[in-house]
């Protein structure tokens, strides 16, 4: 996986700033996106819902997210080679069920 980092800053009237970013490598394993509607729009305070899948059928509850207000989600770090299964819900109506697997 390749190495992402974002940031933000508000500089004050008159600042001059100076930064250095070093990135190590990160070989962990991530999935994000974003949550839409059939409009296309951001689904905020969406329930995610991440379990682990044992035995083909057998889930394991790893990890819960809210959306934000644009829809975002995200889930790691994630085990390499491990079946994952994420659950969506909004307002008690289940929206998709994704089934993943690290590689």
């Amino acid at each position: 996986m390749s190495t992402y980092f974002k940031f933000y800053f508000c500089p004050s009237k008159g600042e001059q700033i100076e930064t250095e970013i070093m990135l190590a490598q990160d070989e962990r394993s991530a999935i994000y996106g974003r949550v839409i509607d059939e409009t296309g729009r951001p689904v905020a305070d969406a329930l995610m819902l991440l379990f682990k899948v044992y035995d083909g059928d057998r889930l394991q509850l790893i990890s819960r997210f809210c959306t934000d207000e644009d829809g975002h989600f995200i889930f790691g770090p994630l085990e390499s080679e491990t079946l994952y299964l994420v659950k969506v819900y909004k307002d008690s109506i289940k929206l998709r069920e994704l089934e993943i697997k690290t590689e």
